[in-house]
């Protein structure tokens, strides 16, 4: 009877010996944010700093390479203790219990599932266990006490070493404890046979995984702890520029196939488009930049992996693309298609059909979703590129599920509209970015976290004879302050009509009179 655990991520490219993983992040949950605080309520703010995992320096340092608990103590109180501006000195007076408190705050817990997964490898399946970790006493000791007592169990129910860089005074990624490590399982417990390509190392960090590798060891960076305990990803593979309507239906398929079979969604995407290396001559007109698609990917709650596409890539056929990426490199189980998806080196004999006899082969289901139509039209990436060519704000929001929009750096422009009380921030267009039809658009303006009504400009000014460059030139209604430098996101609501030239600036300021009026009058019906 095949078990739950063996379609689990870590045992997809053969059954380690030796299972060996890190503590922060890959088994028990961090909260930054709480250690911070609890610092500042001990009056040890001042080194709250030291709260991430890139400062391993001073006396953080010292602790997780076995300095004492009370040399550290003394030195956050003398870091802590300082002089204000009037002279007068204030000095720490948190106890070496509260600090040992505060500092454990940083952890959270180690979900109860991940701990009888463990057990189950190691008593059921007959894996070694282990860990290896950067971590020092005020934590582990807390952990002993309350983190590895699920079931009524200890810590040696788990695992059967604990390699810990405050008992070994050296820490990861430094070579030396890799090599410690493996003399350790060789010389003290019982293992002289074992080779370093017979453990697999999980950890959060790409840095410690590659010093691993260095050292032969097979690794899976799981930077956020929850890909080695799943049983395996649910994918779809697609450009998805734009995440329009139609992704969205995939995507949700997607999330409600993985569900029910207890996988992982996951979506593939590329960092260009395809015809980007096909054709020398082509020039992208992309809905999102690909860190705009990378967010709305990861707002729908799905896992995002980016593959470069390269001529490399794109020489890979189908079946190796499913061999050597799906299965091997991301651990797909299940492959959802949208109707007319296609993937893999040019090959226009290749159907679903012929995929799914791929995924029989290498153990990876394949299913296709079927395409829906939004108001009566089909969704296309390309569909949605017309209509905003095309001005069509409104349709085009309603394909895309969101109104399209365009962010960039306030830079500093003639100042024209300012002479005439329409003060505007102009903001480049990010290369390969669609622009929308020349005209004046309704619009809302994202400043941080808020929004403004606003109209906006596409074109050349003509009134004001400033050359054939097209520009981007937003007037924000209710908003007189400083923008130049910040980050602005301007929302195509509709186009209110075409940019044409005045015969003088008064009958331009005029217009835009009549159009702030039109769009605020259409804001309140």
């Amino acid at each position: 009877m095949t078990t739950q655990s063996e379609e689990l991520q870590i045992l997809r490219q053969g059954e380690p010996r030796v299972l060996l993983f890190d503590f922060g992040t890959i088994l028990v949950g961090l909260s930054k944010q709480r250690c911070v605080k609890a610092l500042e309520q001990i009056g040890c703010g001042r080194i709250a700093y030291y709260v991430d995992e890139c400062r391993q320096e001073d006396l953080f340092h010292d602790l997780e390479i076995g300095g004492s608990i009370e040399a550290f103590c003394d030195e956050a109180r003398r870091q802590s203790s300082y002089t204000d501006d009037a002279g007068i000195y204030h000095a720490c007076t948190a106890t070496n219990d509260e600090i040992c408190w505060a500092w454990n705050q940083l952890l959270l817990d180690i979900p109860v599932e991940k701990l009888r997964l463990i057990h189950h490898l190691h008593h059921d399946r007959g894996i070694h266990t282990a860990v290896l970790s950067n971590t020092n006493q005020i934590h582990w000791q807390y952990a002993l006490q309350h983190l590895f007592t699920a079931d009524g169990l200890t810590i040696d129910d788990y695992f059967d070493e604990i390699f810990l860089s405050c008992d070994m005074q050296m820490v990861k990624p430094d070579d030396c404890i890799y090599q410690e490590m493996l003399r350790q399982f060789r010389e003290d417990y019982g293992m002289p046979q074992l080779q370093a390509h017979d453990i697999l190392f999980i950890d959060d960090s790409e840095k410690n995984c590659r010093a691993a590798e260095a050292n032969g060891i097979r690794t899976l960076c799981d930077p956020k702890g929850d890909r080695w305990n799943a049983k395996g990803f649910a994918a779809c593979i697609g450009n998805f520029d734009g995440v329009h309507r139609g992704h969205l239906h995939v995507i949700n398929s997607l999330k409600q196939v993985a569900a029910e079979r207890g996988l992982k969604p996951m979506v593939i995407t590329f960092d260009r488009h395809p015809r980007a290396v096909f054709d020398p001559t082509f020039s992208p007109e992309y809905l999102t930049t690909l860190q705009e698609k990378i967010q709305l990917l990861s707002n729908l709650g799905v896992d995002v992996r980016v593959l470069p596409f390269t001529q490399q890539l794109a020489d890979v056929t189908a079946h190796d693309f499913m061999l050597r990426y799906l299965k091997e490199q991301f651990g797909v189980s299940l492959l959802l298609l949208g109707y007319d998806n296609r993937f893999g080196k040019r090959n226009d004999c290749e159907s679903i059909s012929d995929y799914k006899s791929y995924g029989d082969e290498l153990g990876i289901e394949v299913m296709t979703v079927k395409a829906i139509d939004v108001e009566g039209a089909r969704v296309s990436s390309s569909y949605v590129r017309r209509l905003i060519k095309e001005g069509e704000a409104r349709l085009a929001a309603t394909a895309l599920g969101y109104p399209f929009s365009i962010s960039g750096k306030v830079t500093r422009g003639r100042q024209e509209g300012r002479k005439i009380g329409f003060p505007t921030a102009n903001i480049p267009a990010p290369y390969g970015k669609i622009i929308p039809l020349n005209g004046v658009y309704a619009t809302m303006t994202k400043i941080g976290d808020a929004l403004y009504l606003s109209m906006t400009n596409i074109g050349t000014r003509p009134t004001l004879h400033n050359g054939s460059d097209r520009s981007i030139e937003t007037h924000i209604f209710d908003y007189d302050g400083d923008l130049y430098g910040c980050e602005l996101t301007v929302q195509f609501l509709y186009r209110l009509r075409d940019e044409r030239e005045f015969s003088s600036t008064e009958e331009l300021r005029m217009q835009l009179e009549e159009d702030k009026g039109k769009i605020k009058n259409a804001q309140q019906i």
